[in-house]
């Protein structure tokens, strides 16, 4: 089962019509060379479709998504500030593989934490 497809069946999302196209072009780039303006790249203009969906999806679902992009695609306030709940998370990560590398006790307890975890069936999905 592709990610479409998933992303669909754990959302109730149905689609009701695939069969629509739109175009997307990418325009001509002029005067990209900062040296000289008599040069042109890319002269001709690209174009590319894509398909188009109507869907069907059930409100609570879509508020879902909703408050799901709000929390990790914008600020939210935490502790009275303005932070990226996602870019948090990726620095929580980086300073954990940070101590991980830097500190072997830390990397000896992470390896049987894995262990534990892996052995109560969790699998870590990337």
């Amino acid at each position: 089962m592709d990610e479409l497809n998933k992303f669909c069946e754990n959302y109730e999302v149905r689609v009701l019509n695939d069969s629509k196209r739109r175009a997307r072009y990418h325009p001509a780039r002029f005067f990209t060379n900062p040296m000289r303006a008599d040069i042109i790249q890319k002269d001709t203009v690209a174009y590319e479709t894509e398909k188009v969906y109507t869907v069907e999806i059930p409100e609570g679902r879509l508020r879902t998504l909703v408050e799901m992009e709000r929390k990790f695609f914008n600020y939210i306030n935490h502790r009275g500030k303005p932070i990226d709940m996602f870019q948090m998370l990726m620095d929580k990560e980086r300073e954990e593989a940070h101590y991980r590398h830097t500190n072997q006790a830390v990397q000896k307890a992470y390896e049987q934490y894995s262990i534990m975890l892996n052995l109560a069936g969790y699998q870590k999905k990337f």
